[in-house]
């Protein structure tokens, strides 16, 4: 049994938390989302963490989710997205681990490897479908293999079928689908450029990491995410027949699974 997630009061961001009827894990664990998304995409996840014996947080960045987007929004940039979830691992305590999904992940690498700061307390990382090491070399690369893109356009217009091909399995329903995509942002113009300029720094890393990948990813594929592991000398998890958005996908207990194997060896 578990008790359901609940909303935590904390200053202008949303902060969901579910917690298990018997705690297994010393360490609490921070699911951080990716871009578009907020603390929603994790609600499922949430629960079933909670099952296997974690506290669970799930927070919104500024302007996603129910956190309100504070005035001057679009000036946004991944450095604040650092700063708000380095105040939220604070009030955690007993060295969290963070998960972060997508450019959640990004963050997550950001702040782990001290780019942004003196890397958090942090008992570990994991890497969920995760933005790779170099944005931008990475997209630029694929275009010049021709390799199959999302196309940007439609998604970032979030249209339904840009958002199917990009996030989710095909055979996803479409009242799903529609719940989803509703409640994703756009996000602001200048979290994209200051995330092309910072780079992650892997030597630098003094906790453990954990990278999960999945198989049909149409955004970070199998190989980037396998680049990532090498980088941070993490061991590499691919949920097979998976889509990007892990959390929300069929294949999610391999994950789950995944990140309770790495918090076993952390204790």
């Amino acid at each position: 049994m578990m008790i359901p997630p609940r909303n935590r009061t904390m200053p202008a961001l949303e902060h969901l938390t579910a917690h298990p009827v018997e705690r297994r894990y010393r360490s609490p664990l921070l699911l951080l989302h990716g871009a578009w998304h907020g603390a929603w995409c994790w609600e499922p996840a949430m629960a079933d963490l909670a099952e296997r014996g974690f506290d669970v947080h799930a927070m919104s960045i500024r302007g996603h989710g129910g956190s309100p987007a504070p005035p001057g929004h679009w000036r946004s940039t991944v450095l604040d997205y650092a700063r708000e979830v380095r105040a939220t691992l604070a009030t955690l305590g007993d060295q969290p681990i963070v998960v972060g999904h997508s450019a959640g992940g990004y963050v997550v690498q950001l702040l782990i490897t001290g780019v942004v700061g003196p890397a958090p307390p942090v008992a570990g990382a994991v890497l969920l479908c995760s933005s790779p090491l170099n944005i931008g070399a990475y997209f630029v690369d694929r275009g010049l293999r021709r390799a199959p893109m999302v196309n940007l356009p439609a998604l970032l217009r979030r249209e339904p079928a840009a958002v199917r091909q990009a996030l989710f399995r095909p055979d996803l329903p479409d009242a799903e689908l529609e719940h989803h995509r509703e409640r994703m942002v756009a996000e602001p113009p200048l979290v994209a450029l200051s995330s092309m300029l910072l780079r992650p720094r892997p030597a630098a890393c003094r906790v453990p990491v954990l990278v999960i990948a999945a198989e049909r990813d149409a955004i970070f594929d199998v190989a980037a995410q396998r680049e990532t592991a090498a980088a941070y000398r993490a061991r590499l998890v691919v949920a097979p027949g998976a889509a990007h958005d892990l959390m929300l996908d069929p294949a999610w207990p391999v994950a789950a699974e995944a990140i309770e194997r790495f918090a076993g060896s952390l204790a």
